[in-house]
């Protein structure tokens, strides 16, 4: 037996010897270990007799008159059966073993590969169904180098893009930074996974090929090469589009809900409720930076008998003439026009002095005083006017918002008192004259 085979019987393989005729002319120790059949027994059989079928018993057959003819080296694996039946895979090995009289027969060796050949075919199981939900994944996937050339995409990838086929797409966009709507959202998303060697949860727009857009939430997971050394990276794109406009959608009721809630449906500016929140939070916040809070509390004059001459769709009208007059005076977006009340109207003024707040309540006055309001129902035009009432404090910790509307309210008392159609600041009169 050459010394190679001999080696390989030391390290547990079976050896079993021919006849140039094929028959089994030496049974080692080693076979009768593997399989379980004596050397009286196998002695002159045909080596197809270890083999449980015949398709594979042709085959070692024909394995073994290969040899016999001159093949050297040569190698084949069946399926073997034991003694006791049990059924195992063995791979075969053969060299001619040859004398000064010519070819001697065939040395041959039986390796049993059970645990080998299950591992290969679990691990073909596992890559087929890697393939099939690689195909069939309701999620995008894409596969890429280091550099972030795509390599390989899903069917769900393309369909999610607008592409006939992954083919197409690998075709046209060929880096993943391409496939990204934002470049800045796609420079983020390669620093991230590279830097964590992972990602979730990324949201992102990602490009369509009609060149639309799709929100997409993202995931990445690092490859490594035989060495442990990155080599690129999987991507996993979920389709949330249907997702964000339900989103966007209800984020846009619940903001009309919310305008609803703090907006009085006769005037369409905010409602006592709105004014009752802001006016603690800026009395709040100006006591924290220690600045001046103004508030101007005003009233349409005679609206009672204006309501009651033209009727209460005039009253409305009028109201909400006024409220609109009030509106186009202030100037920033921290000042706020509430209705305080039946015809009773208020505004917030943030970090404005009792000057400040004088001369815009008097703009105001004059503002009202110039509207025309028309009765809808007689076309008579009529001149509303206004009483105010200006009150500022710099709010304190033994003082509470309440007092500045307290004293706000007794200059608008005053100016009623006053004979009306004036501003009064701390019981000073100021502004226009009554109207002959």
């Amino acid at each position: 037996m050459p010394a190679q085979l001999l080696l390989q019987a030391k390290a547990g393989v079976a050896c079993i010897g021919l006849e140039p005729s094929g028959e089994i002319s030496q049974w080692e120790s080693s076979a009768e270990a593997l399989f379980g059949y004596g050397a009286a027994t196998m002695a002159g059989r045909d080596l197809s007799f270890l083999v449980p079928s015949p398709e594979e018993g042709e085959t070692l057959r024909g394995f073994i008159k290969a040899c016999l003819r001159g093949a050297s080296a040569s190698e084949v694996s069946t399926a073997c059966m034991t003694e006791r039946g049990d059924v195992f895979f063995c791979r075969w090995y053969a060299v001619p073993a040859v004398r000064e009289s010519g070819l001697a027969g065939l040395a041959v060796l039986v390796k049993d590969v059970t645990k080998q050949i299950l591992a290969v075919n679990e691990l073909n199981r596992a890559r087929n169904q890697a393939r099939s939900l690689f195909s069939s994944s309701p999620i995008g996937i894409f596969q890429a180098d280091i550099r972030g050339r795509i390599l390989v995409v899903n069917p769900e990838l393309s369909w999610m893009l607008g592409y006939e086929s992954p083919r197409q797409l690998t075709e046209i966009q060929d880096d993943v930074s391409s496939l990204f709507a934002d470049p800045l959202r796609a420079e983020s998303f390669l620093f991230q996974l590279y830097e964590g060697e992972q990602l979730n949860r990324f949201r992102c727009q990602l490009c369509r090929r009609d060149g639309e857009k799709t929100w997409a939430l993202c995931y990445g997971q690092v490859t490594r090469n035989a060495k442990e050394r990155v080599n690129g990276f999987y991507g996993f794109c979920i389709n949330i589009s249907m997702t964000v406009r339900v989103e966007q959608e209800l984020k846009r009721v619940n903001e009309e809900l919310r305008k609803a809630s703090i907006m009085d449906a006769t005037t369409r500016i905010a409602n006592r409720g709105h004014f009752d929140e802001c006016i603690v939070t800026e009395w709040n916040r100006h006591l924290r930076e220690q600045s001046e809070l103004s508030l101007i509390l005003c009233d349409i004059d005679h609206f009672k008998l204006y309501n009651d001459t033209h009727g209460h769709q005039a009253g409305d009208h009028c109201l909400a003439c006024v409220a609109g007059a009030l509106v186009s005076c202030v100037r920033r977006p921290g000042d706020l026009v509430a209705r305080y009340g039946g015809e009773e109207f208020v505004v917030i003024l943030p970090h404005t002095d009792l000057n400040g707040a004088r001369h815009l309540a008097e703009t105001m006055r004059r503002c009202v005083e110039g509207l025309a309001v028309t009765d809808e129902r007689s076309e008579a035009v009529t001149h509303v006017t206004l009483s105010l009432g200006v009150a500022s404090l710099f709010p304190g910790s033994e003082t509470r918002e309440t007092e500045l509307v307290r004293l706000a309210d007794e200059a608008l008392y005053k100016a009623k008192e006053q004979g009306r159609n004036r501003c009064v600041v701390s019981g000073e009169s100021v502004g226009g004259e009554i109207p002959a």
